[in-house]
């Protein structure tokens, strides 16, 4: 008798065979996260031969008083602080972003195929079709985003003008953050975009959907520029147990809103 881990691997590497030939999706899913890493860093480099004016000082007054770690810096150092701290929030949506991509395949790619009935038609717990299925987008996402995240540290002490800028950028908050919250919201993505590809016909509407996840990151950048929120450990955890919280809504509801009868005999 298959167990149900057996029954999850299966899927797993069924999903990763077929993502695999997908090579137009790998180009996409590789070509995101590294945009998004190379990006920041470009900023952060193209900041220290900025001329910086007092003017520019006076208007970052709030973020200054609101994060210590950037009280003191020079304007040179204050330019690229400021440029890493826009730079790292946007680094996060790679954990939003990658898995959109995969998984939004996973039920309408198959569906295009012919290749999803077989499955829902074979004696596998709807929970264990959709551990594996989102195993396969999720797995790969955190892998990618914890190795561009490694990566983006090293560039930018590389690049910055002093070990106060890239402590400023690489906080222990930012890393907290990246290492807790990139699985949820990897798991968040994949959850949500399994309920919406189930119920949609095309890939590509199915991840137009997933431009709504951008939103609370950008509340995020505004709220640091205006010194409105400083991203410290505490706010990391504070994140991470949202986060958790909602991860496991979202993964019920999939589990509960996915209808395999109504995929195999009416969807067309």
């Amino acid at each position: 008798m298959v167990s149900t881990m057996q029954k999850t691997l299966l899927i797993f590497q069924k999903e990763w065979l077929e993502l695999r030939q997908q090579r137009g999706l790998l180009l996409s899913a590789l070509f995101l996260p590294a945009l998004l890493t190379l990006l920041p860093v470009v900023m952060i480099t193209g900041a220290r031969f900025l001329p910086q004016q007092q003017q520019d000082l006076d208007e970052l007054g709030g973020l200054i008083a609101a994060n210590t770690t950037l009280q003191g810096m020079s304007l040179p150092e204050l330019g690229q602080a400021v440029a890493g701290l826009i730079g790292s929030s946007i680094f996060t949506l790679t954990p939003l972003l990658l898995p959109s991509i995969l998984a939004a395949y996973s039920i309408v790619g198959e569906k295009a195929n012919r290749t999803l009935e077989p499955i829902l038609a074979s004696p596998i717990k709807t929970w264990e079709l959709l551990l594996g299925k989102s195993l396969a987008s999720i797995a790969p996402s955190v892998v990618i985003t914890w190795g561009c995240a490694v990566f983006f540290a090293i560039a930018v002490r590389t690049v910055a003008l002093s070990p106060r800028v890239a402590q400023a950028i690489i906080s222990p908050g930012w890393v907290a953050l990246i290492v807790l919250c990139t699985p949820l919201m990897a798991l968040i993505t994949t959850a949500g975009m399994i309920i919406i590809s189930s119920r949609v016909n095309d890939p590509r509407t199915a991840q137009q959907y997933s431009a709504v996840g951008v939103l609370p990151l950008m509340l995020l950048v505004f709220g640091q520029l205006g010194g409105l929120l400083v991203l410290n450990v505490g706010v990391a955890l504070l994140a991470a147990l949202a986060l958790a919280l909602l991860a496991a809504l979202v993964t019920w509801l999939a589990v509960q809103l996915f209808q395999r009868e109504v995929i195999l005999t009416r969807w067309r």
